[in-house]
């Protein structure tokens, strides 16, 4: 049996000079428990603001204009740090919130997120959970809401969304009728027989398979992963759960056969028992048989990218397009021993840069830096010296990266939605392993003579395939999916009118989402709450949840508490976490 290590966590430096804090006075976020709830320490801080309108002065620059830039902006300004400007590569804002209308239709395609979860509801006792973290996202959305009352073309609203219809089509792997016709997620469910075989049926694998489940299943540590995510990442941490992969306790710690290892490592698309755990908290509970309860979704009217619409009119005095950062610099005093400010070099995107005498890179000095842009981006930069651990995080060999294909195919009528077996919302699987999920509208359902759209999605590996063919052989392909799921005929009502976007193709983003490996969450995650050279690193891809429009918001909060601390405005700090993360402070 593995015996996990015991972490003690120091999280008091700031009060106590003894142990080694510079000044008691200056409490620092990297003092707190940053693999855990460090909000509650930054509650505590009976200190108060110094310095203030000198605080509120120093010059900031926020590299990125996804989200999580957008995000903190918003947050310092409304604690009155304004000396701010938003530095982006791209030609738009909202990183990869990305909304596309087709054919000059009203159906649109989510080629970025699509849907949060929302609250659960458990069989056992019938009880229901609210996600908190994702929380944030809809906290963000009336805020908004609130800041641009009167601006309707602003108003932010969510709808359902559906994530399962019992009426969908699963082709990949599931038995068939004795016609010949593809089952529905209903008929599967009353059909065992129809349902795709476990990898093995041994008794060894059975039970290691159970075993593994104890862990990630189990149901007090889900609802405890949705109420408070951060308590539970950092007792998770500590645990050592992150010190192995799940194939190595399963081959190592276990000592089950290589083919049972490798048959439950193949099963399933992680490696660290964190991201499983995180995941089976929300996607998993799909209210199967087997699942422990029901998700419930909600996605924006509209799309995502209204999101960062909304935000765009308090942001764009001090917003900088198409300029793309290539270097930061640290600078220091006489002595090289106090970083006084930050120094970035950059060049015009659009500017020719293979003419004989290139335009040379412009520069501009800040008091501070928010580094937001994923590490897919900052390895192009030249950077200071870093500490061995956040270099290593950033570097080429460090925090890992998934990709993401998506389609949306323009139909001139809804297909999908008549017939003896109607389909509203959710996603089929067709046979094509390759093409993976085909999701149909969550909006607009039985409205007569509607158009509709047909998502294809594809993440990880499989998405790097696709981003080599051209567009013409990938909507191919998907079409060709279509058709196997809903007949030849279907060919004639597609519009020939489509969208595509291969984030690992997507300029100055060229990623789609974070998944690190065995020991980057303990490792990586107190590097993050440093501040080094003067620069804040901030983004999704540095929150314990890492792969949601929550763990960018999450991430500019962390980021904002962290400058604010930096630059002594612990009243604001406290402020900002109070608001944001105030709902997860433990209080009698």
């Amino acid at each position: 049996m593995l015996r996990f290590k015991s972490l003690v966590v120091i999280t008091t430096l700031w009060l106590c000079p003894c142990l080694g804090a510079a000044d008691p006075q200056r409490p620092l976020l990297k003092d707190f428990d940053a693999l855990g709830p460090w909000y509650e320490e930054v509650a505590s801080i009976n200190v108060t603001s110094r310095d203030v309108e000198q605080a509120k002065n120093n010059s900031i620059a926020i590299v990125g204009a996804g989200i999580t830039g957008l995000a903190t902006a918003l947050l310092l300004d409304s604690v009155g740090v304004r000396n701010w400007e938003i530095i982006e590569a791209g030609h738009q804002i909202g990183g990869r919130l990305r909304t596309l209308y087709v054919g000059g239709t009203q159906e649109w395609a989510e080629m970025g997120p699509m849907r949060l979860p929302y609250r659960i509801k458990y069989k056992s006792d019938n009880a229901t959970v609210e996600y908190s973290d994702h929380a944030m996202t809809f906290q963000l959305a009336y805020w908004l809401n609130e800041m641009n009352k009167g601006r309707d073309d602003l108003n932010l609203g969510f709808i359902p969304w559906i994530q399962h219809s019992p009426n969908e089509l699963l082709g990949l792997g599931t038995g068939r009728h004795p016609d010949g016709r593809i089952p529905t997620r209903a008929e599967v469910a009353a059909n065992s027989s129809l349902g795709r075989p476990a990898p093995l049926d041994t008794e060894e694998y059975k039970s290691t398979k159970q075993r593994m489940n104890d862990i990630l299943l189990n149901e007090a540590t889900l609802r405890e992963i949705q109420r408070d995510p951060w308590g539970v990442h950092g007792r998770v941490m500590k645990q050592g759960l992150d010190d192995i992969s799940q194939q190595s306790m399963v081959r190592n710690i276990w000592n089950a056969s290589a083919e049972v290892a490798d048959a439950i490592h193949g099963s399933t698309d992680y490696d660290v028992f964190w991201d499983e755990m995180h995941h089976n908290s929300n996607l998993a509970q799909d209210g199967s048989k087997s699942a422990l309860g029901e998700t419930e979704w909600r996605c924006m009217d509209g799309g995502f990218s209204r999101l960062s619409d909304a935000i765009l009119p308090h942001v764009q005095d001090r917003l900088i397009l198409n300029r793309q950062v290539r270097g930061i610099e640290a600078i220091e005093d006489d002595q090289g021993k106090i970083t006084t400010g930050t120094k970035l070099s950059w060049v015009d995107v659009d500017a020719n840069r293979t003419q004989t005498k290139p335009q040379p890179h412009q520069a501009k000095t800040y008091d501070y830096t928010m580094l937001t842009a994923p590490f897919t981006m900052t390895r192009l930069m030249n950077l200071p010296r870093f500490s061995p651990t956040l270099s290593r995080a950033m570097a080429e060999r460090g925090l890992r990266f998934k990709d993401a294909c998506k389609v949306g195919l323009l139909f001139s009528e809804r297909f999908w939605e008549k017939g003896e077996n109607p389909i509203f919302g959710g996603y089929s699987t067709p046979p094509d392993a390759a093409v993976g999920a085909l999701y149909y509208p969550v909006y607009g359902h039985n409205e007569t003579g509607r158009p509709g759209l047909i998502l294809h999605y594809r993440g990880g590996d499989w998405s790097s395939r696709f981003a080599s063919l051209s567009e013409e052989q990938h909507v191919g392909m998907v079409l060709d999916a279509i058709a196997s799921l809903h007949g030849e005929e279907v060919r004639e009502l597609y519009t020939g009118e489509y969208v595509r976007l291969c984030w690992l193709d997507e300029p100055f983003i060229a990623t789609a989402w974070t998944r690190p490996d065995v020991a980057q969450h303990a490792l990586y995650i107190p590097a993050y709450h440093t501040t080094e050279s003067n620069i804040v690193i901030l983004g999704e891809h540095t929150a314990p949840t890492h792969a949601w429009i929550s763990s960018s918001l999450y991430s500019a909060v962390r980021g904002t508490v962290q400058l604010l601390l930096e630059i002594g405005l612990v009243d604001e700090a406290k402020e900002i976490n109070q608001q944001w993360m105030g709902r997860w402070i433990k209080t009698e």
